[in-house]
């Protein structure tokens, strides 16, 4: 053959336009060859079905593929990397037979599903498929707990094993990180990464989340197979940046499929995508596999599968031969929660293996253990006999928080309400373990009140408490302003926010001084503020509690202005001053945090001091802080006292202490 012509069509084939662009930047600039050499490497990495293809199509050999590439080096004065040979096995019925049967044996008691997630990654084999388009797309929808996320992954797994892919990888596309236009580049950045990588499944989810704008692109991937990018990009340092010269020949102008599949994971039937996507996307998918709760049998299995697993490891681990009564099987299945799956077992079964090495630690030469239920978890050996510890960390917990919840100083009837909240909820989840309907309440809610009256400090509880009900998945509280949440200038507000909110999910997002993000309709980055909090609100209502706290009249006002927020907040508690006599048992309590006593003499003035201060209404007081305040200035003023009376009681506060004829407030109050 002719080398310089087979060259020259080889050339024209794989890079099109490329080459003469490599040539004019090697003539320009050999800081900008670097990047050429890195563009170019990746070019015949992405195309080494092509180059295959080629080889074919020109009765190319080895000897002429390195003369190729000898004659490119030479041109270009680069070194190019020696492109992965990929083998790839043959897409068959019985090989997509044994990818069914091992991925039921993973994902026990989907059975139907895992059967049709199949079919669906081997329709493309079937009817055909373009390499530069999508491959597949799969809405893969079920309740929480049944599989979908282990499906996905082990199907990676399992498409490598048998030679249908070079990579096990499963991209994830969580959408909700996209909730504002002005996350274009991060979205682009990250579905590009996606769509060109060796992984072959794409798993987008929180989907409902996401800006209508993105989620247009994915349904143009899905019915078109690409999608046309609205500005053109170019490559640099593996980054996608907007290009200038729109006569570079590297212009990435859209997105190419690459022969992904892309897996969107929902809870919600199909039919009910149509508001996201449109009906066109719904009807161009073929495959809508769903996942079901778990039956009685698969349970059995799965609970089967656990406790071989638990024995074999302390086999292995712990070299004690464990054996496991019926007993123990019956109390998983008593603990199982359909919501959550095995992730209802999983944590009693970690607890069991811990306890196992507390016991091969502890006792020497242990061989053998029998454990059993009988309201706790017995373990037997060598004529030893002891309960593990395997109390529910939740009940531990919410007994912690009744505990804190009685030490609180007043707001009785805010405590009464968190308590009937609580009940509610308890109520619910039995309701719904039984198969009955559940009342929808919200948890949200409006803290009113002057400052110092113990609105951070319930809203702390809150948190914990909703986390130890099993509302909440974290049970973290996020205390933020005004300045937290605004941004300074245009397109900062929405990202600075959806940043906020994404830190709270699985616990409460405290806003102190919230009337602060409304200052009238002019304020459009406070508008947009509240806006992206509205619809997180609603994107997020089984795991985000939001608690806006502010004085009673401002809050009120904010409210009225804002008819989306108030609609959304049917709890608003009013946090009352606290009495003379409340801010001195809480006095009391302060000191005894800090190991010291108000001596007995000290309480009644202390207690008239308070009242006297609380009867000018004034909000400003300070409240609990008040009292804060004049314990902290107690203790200084006892340091002084006693290093001119080193014999009196270090731990004593006593009544000239607190120096109470001086009045912060203006004027003077007897002792």
């Amino acid at each position: 053959m002719a080398a310089h012509d087979d060259r020259e069509k080889m050339m024209e084939e794989l890079f099109s336009k490329r080459r003469s662009s490599f040539s004019n930047i090697y003539n320009d600039s050999m800081d900008v060859l670097k990047d050429t050499e890195s563009e170019l490497n990746q070019i015949l990495l992405q195309n080494q079905k092509d180059i295959e293809e080629m080889t074919k199509k020109f009765n190319y050999s080895d000897e002429d593929l390195k003369r190729l590439k000898s004659d490119i080096e030479k041109d270009f004065n680069i070194k190019i990397e020696t492109p992965e040979t990929v083998v790839l096995g043959k897409a068959s019925k019985e090989v997509f037979e044994n990818i069914y049967k091992d991925l039921s044996e993973t994902i026990i008691g989907e059975d139907e599903a895992c059967k049709a997630f199949t079919t669906a990654f081997r329709r493309p084999y079937v009817v055909g498929s373009d390499p530069q388009k999508i491959r597949n797309s799969i809405i893969l929808y079920g309740t929480n707990g049944t599989g979908r996320h282990q499906m996905v992954y082990t199907m990676g797994t399992l498409l490598k094993k048998y030679g249908l892919s070079v990579s096990s990888e499963v991209i994830e596309l969580d959408m909700s990180r996209y909730q504002s236009s002005s996350q274009e580049v991060l979205f682009l950045q990250d579905i590009y990464v996606a769509l060109t990588g060796k992984n072959p499944i794409v798993l987008i989810e929180n989907f409902e989340e996401a800006s209508p704008i993105f989620n247009r692109m994915l349904a143009e991937l899905v019915l078109e197979g690409n999608c046309v990018l609205s500005k053109r990009y170019t490559l640099k340092n593996n980054q996608l940046v907007e290009a200038t010269n729109t006569l570079s020949g590297d212009i990435i102008d859209k997105l190419n499929g690459n022969d992904k599949v892309l897996v969107f994971l929902s809870e919600k039937n199909p039919t009910k995508l149509m508001d996201i996507f449109g009906k066109s996307f719904i009807d161009k998918i073929d495959d809508k596999v769903q996942t079901k709760k778990l039956d009685e049998e698969a349970l059995v299995r799965i609970i089967d599968q656990l406790v071989d697993s638990l024995v074999s490891r302390c086999a292995n681990q712990l070299e004690i031969k464990l054996e496991v009564d019926d007993s123990i099987k019956e109390y998983l299945k008593s603990i199982y929660e359909p919501n959550d799956g095995i992730d209802s077992l999983s944590p009693s079964v970690k607890k069991i293996y811990n306890e196992m090495v507390d016991i091969a630690l502890k006792h020497d030469e242990v061989e053998s253990v029998k454990i059993s239920y009988d309201e706790t978890i017995k373990a037997v050996f060598d004529q030893i006999a002891l309960d593990l510890d395997i109390i529910d960390d939740s009940r531990a917990e919410r007994e912690e928080i009744q505990k804190e919840l009685d030490d609180v100083v007043g707001l009785e009837d805010v405590k009464n309400y968190l308590l009937s909240l609580e009940n509610l909820i308890k109520i619910n989840q039995i309701r719904k373990q039984k198969g009955l309907k559940t009342n929808e309440i919200s948890k949200h809610m409006i803290f009113t009140g002057n400052p110092g009256t113990g609105k951070t400090t319930i809203a702390r509880l809150v948190s914990r408490m909703m986390k130890a009900c099993g509302i909440l998945k974290q049970g973290q509280l996020v205390e933020v302003t005004r300045a937290d949440l605004v941004g300074k200038y245009v397109g900062h507000t929405a990202p600075l926010t959806m940043s906020v909110i994404q830190s709270a999910l699985g616990g409460v997002l405290f806003i102190d001084e919230a009337y602060s993000l409304y200052r009238g309709k002019d304020d459009s980055f406070g508008l947009e503020a509240i806006d992206t909090l509205v619809k997180a609100m609603e994107d997020h209502r089984d795991d985000l509690i939001v608690i806006l706290a502010g004085y009673t009249k401002e809050m009120k006002e904010f409210l009225e202005a804002n008819s989306g927020l108030k609609s959304r907040f049917a709890n608003i508690i009013e946090f009352s001053d606290y009495t003379g006599e409340e801010l001195m048992l809480i006095s009391k309590s302060i000191a005894k945090g800090k190991d010291y006593v108000i001596a007995e003499e000290a309480l009644k003035p202390l207690q008239d001091y308070f009242t006297l201060i609380q009867s000018r209404n004034d909000p400003n007081s300070g409240n609990g802080r008040l009292a804060r305040n004049l314990v902290e200035d107690a203790i200084l003023n006892q340091s002084k006292r006693l290093l001119d009376n080193p014999d009196a009681q270090m731990n004593v506060l006593e009544l000239v202490d607190f120096n109470l004829t001086e009045n912060k407030f203006g004027g003077k109050t007897g002792s």
